[in-house]
């Protein structure tokens, strides 16, 4: 059982996302010695119809060939850095005004009985969620790596849609920092759960911002939103919802579920993340760069 820990590591495929380009990978070692720039190439072999010929032209030395590229290229973003161009957008709107949690506000005299759940939870259902806590617990990228697997994709197939993943992953926990510390109607900044049951004890490090709302539920719903909205053109023939919108919202549920069975939130943490996504989303919708992003993505999957 001590290797389960091991199982954290799962969060490093999030960097899948750095494979979508940017600059170099910057991740192969080259010779202290003899590194590539100083390379000379013997031979050059071209091709004129069928036949290759061998250049009769002295050796090229490598430092001395250029590419001829006039600006950085729009493909050649990394999607966790494009996303903060959409996040900039995003931080100008009034989304501060335009989103409110009051009607979803936790109700103190049902405390009681959500501890009593989460009690509950952590004797069931615990083992058999650690796994998925600890894969999920670290950062966005974590439980992203879910919904790629999902999706089947690939930050070379569909590098839009990814890119609207980190989008989700950095808004979601933009609005949720902000609405834990201004949860609304007067309210102070909710206590977590092993806070006021310390015998909950979490499984992994508690996070040292409030509970409410859940800053899990709120990315992992805004990703399954986003990545639903580029999904759409995949709908049946009777223009029903398609098969992504149950499953990428089923996904988020999970993941906000296994949050509650690590003692790290409370069920109406939960459902105010996923509102907190929804309002979210309506105000994401209603930039440029959004629009124009979210589009390309759409394009992607039709």
């Amino acid at each position: 059982m001590s290797n389960m820990g091991d199982m954290g590591d799962m969060g490093d495929m999030g960097d899948i996302g750095n494979l979508g380009g940017g600059g170099g990978a910057g991740l192969l070692p080259d010779r202290i010695d003899l590194p590539f720039v100083a390379e000379v190439a013997t031979e050059v072999w071209t091709l004129s119809g069928t036949t290759w010929t061998k250049s009769t032209a002295p050796p090229v030395v490598l430092n001395t060939v250029r590419v001829k590229i006039a600006q950085w290229a729009d493909e050649d973003w990394a999607a966790e850095w494009a996303a903060w161009l959409v996040v900039a957008e995003f931080a100008k709107s009034n989304w501060t005004t335009a989103i409110n949690l009051t009607p979803v506000l936790w109700d103190p005299a049902a405390e009681p009985d959500e501890l009593t759940t989460l009690i509950r939870l952590a004797e069931d259902e615990r083992g058999d969620a650690l796994g998925e806590i600890l894969a999920q617990h670290a950062t966005y990228q974590d439980f992203m790596a879910y919904f790629v697997a999902l999706l089947k994709i690939t930050p070379r197939s569909h590098p839009k849609t990814f890119q609207l993943g980190h989008v989700a992953g950095l808004v979601g926990i933009l609005v949720a920092m902000y609405f834990k510390r201004n949860p609304g109607g007067g309210r102070p900044p909710r206590a977590r759960a092993s806070q006021i049951c310390p015998a909950l004890a979490p499984p992994v490090a508690v996070p040292g911002h409030p509970s409410f709302p859940s800053g899990h539920a709120t990315q992992s719903m805004l990703m399954a939103l986003c990545f639903g909205q580029a999904a759409k053109q995949r709908q049946d023939q009777a223009n029903r919802p398609g098969v992504w919108d149950p499953l990428l919202q089923g996904l988020s549920r999970r993941i906000a579920r296994n949050r509650e069975i690590a003692g790290l939130h409370f069920a109406s943490d939960s459902s105010a993340g996923f509102e907190l996504a929804r309002q979210t989303f309506n105000v994401l919708a209603t930039g440029p760069a959004f629009q124009n992003l979210l589009y390309g993505a759409q394009q992607e999957w039709t």
